[in-house]
C-alpha cells in the first residue's frame, strides 16, 4: 500500500468523513455544519454531499437551515443535469451529419451512463471527443449552428489547435453550458501520449443514445490524467472523489476483471504513473478499496522516489480546499506555482514551453498600461 499522508485539517476531515459516511452527518453540531457546507461549496462538492445525505435517508433529520442548503444544492444539480442532457441532444442533432463516433467525456459521460457519481454533480461544461481527422468538419457544423469560440485571440487559437488536445471552448447563444471538443485526452505534444485510436475503438455505446463513452478502465484513466498529469491539482478534490466513485462502482459491477482491465489499459496507453498517483491518493484520502492483488500489479507503475516525494508533498498541500474563512498561505501558493510549472513541462517540450512562456510574459507586460489606465483614479 503506497504511503500518502491523510489530510489533518479539521475542515477537510469533516468533509471527507461526511462524504464517506453521510448517515452520521445528522449527529453534527450546527457549527460543524456551518463549516462543512461552506467547505463543500468551495470544493464544488455540495451537490454530491447533498445527494449522499439524501440517499442515506438523513436529510430529514438535519437542522432546517442545513437541510435547506442541501435541498437548494440538489435542485441546482438536477437543473444542470437536465441542461446537460438537453445540450447533448442539441449537439447530437448538430453533429449527426458527421456520421462518426462521438464520445462523451467526464461529467457528461457519467450522466449519460447513469453512474452513481453523477448524482449531485454541478457540471460547468459538456465534454465531447471526435477523431482528429473529423475535427475540422465537426467545427464547421458547430459554427454553422451558431457556436462561437470563447477565446478569439490569434495566439490562443494557435495554442489550442497546434498544441492542445481540444479546440478552444465554445458557446452557443441559447445554451447554458460551455462545449469542450476534444480529439484525445492529453496534449499530443506532451510527455504522455495515449493511443487515441484505441480509446475510440474500445469505447462503449450508450443504449438509447447516439453517444459513446470510454470503457470503464479508460474512464478512470482519463480522470487520473486529468488530475495528476494535466493540471496543477489546486482545489481539485472533486476530481479525486470522481476517481474514488469510478473505482468503487466499476469494481462492484465487474469484480477483479475491472482491476485487470485497468492495469492492462494503463500499460497499453503508457499512463501507469498518473494512475498510481490517483489510486494512492484515493486510497489514503477516501479509503478507495483497491485489492491487495491489484496493488501488486500497480506497483510496477510506482514513480521513483525523486519524482514521487515532491509530487506527493505538493499535491497533499493544495488538493483539498482552503478553509472557507481564510486565504491560501504562502506555502500553498508556492506549491501551486510549482505544480503549475510541472503541468506545463509535462504538456509541452522545452522549446515550445520556452516560446509559450515568453509569449505569455510579453502579452501580460503589454496589457499592464491598459489595465492601469482602466483603474479608477
Amino acid at each position: 500500500m503506497p504511503a500518502v499522508a491523510t489530510p489533518t485539517a479539521p475542515h477537510v476531515r469533516l468533509l471527507l468523513d461526511a462524504l464517506a459516511d453521510p448517515a452520521r452527518s445528522a449527529a453534527l453540531e450546527p457549527r460543524q455544519w456551518d463549516i462543512l457546507v461552506r467547505t463543500a461549496r468551495v470544493a464544488r462538492l455540495l451537490g454530491t454531499l447533498a445527494a449522499r445525505v439524501e440517499a442515506a435517508g438523513a436529510l430529514g433529520r438535519l437542522p432546517e437551515a442545513v437541510a435547506n442548503h442541501l435541498r437548494a444544492a440538489l435542485a441546482e444539480a438536477r437543473y444542470l443535469r437536465q441542461m446537460t442532457l438537453r445540450q447533448l441532444t442539441v449537439l447530437a442533432d448538430t453533429l449527426r451529419p458527421l456520421a462518426a463516433p462521438i464520445v462523451a467525456l467526464k461529467g457528461s459521460a457519467y450522466i449519460l451512463a447513469e453512474l452513481s457519481i453523477a448524482a449531485g454533480r454541478m457540471p460547468r461544461d459538456v465534454d465531447l471527443m471526435v477523431e482528429r481527422r473529423r475535427l475540422d468538419e465537426a467545427e464547421r457544423l458547430l459554427r454553422a449552428a451558431g457556436w462561437e469560440f470563447s477565446k478569439t485571440d490569434e495566439y490562443d487559437q494557435r495554442y489550442y489547435r497546434e498544441w492542445s488536445h481540444e479546440l478552444p471552448p465554445m458557446r452557443a447563444p441559447v445554451l447554458p453550458l460551455e462545449l469542450d471538443l476534444h480529439h484525445t485526452i492529453l496534449p499530443p505534444i506532451g510527455r504522455l501520449r495515449p493511443n487515441a485510436a484505441r480509446l475510440f475503438a474500445d469505447s462503449v455505446a450508450v443504449p438509447g443514445s447516439e453517444y459513446r463513452v470510454l470503457r470503464p478502465a479508460d474512464q478512470l484513466l482519463h480522470a487520473a490524467v486529468h488530475l495528476f498529469q494535466d493540471s496543477d491539482c489546486v482545489g481539485k478534490l472533486r476530481d479525486l472523489v470522481d476517481i474514488d466513485g469510478l473505482a468503487r462502482e466499476y469494481a462492484q459491477r465487474h469484480g477483479d476483471a475491472f482491476w485487470d482491465e485497468l492495469a492492462g489499459a494503463a500499460e497499453g496507453h503508457g499512463l501507469g504513473r498518473p494512475l498510481w498517483y490517483a489510486l494512492a491518493f484515493a486510497s489514503s484520502w477516501l479509503a478507495t478499496p483497491v485489492p491487495a492483488a491489484a496493488w501488486e500489479r500497480f506497483e510496477r507503475f510506482r514513480p521513483p522516489g525523486l519524482a514521487r516525494w515532491p509530487l506527493v508533498a505538493l499535491a497533499s498541500r493544495v488538493l483539498a480546499p482552503v478553509h472557507p474563512d481564510t486565504e491560501a498561505g504562502v506555502g500553498r501558493r508556492m506549491a501551486a506555482s510549482a505544480l503549475e510549472f510541472r503541468a506545463l513541462c509535462l504538456r509541452m517540450p522545452p522549446t515550445t514551453l520556452a516560446y509559450h512562456s515568453a509569449n505569455k510574459f510579453l502579452r501580460s507586460w503589454r496589457g499592464r498600461p491598459a489595465a492601469a489606465a482602466a483603474e479608477p483614479q
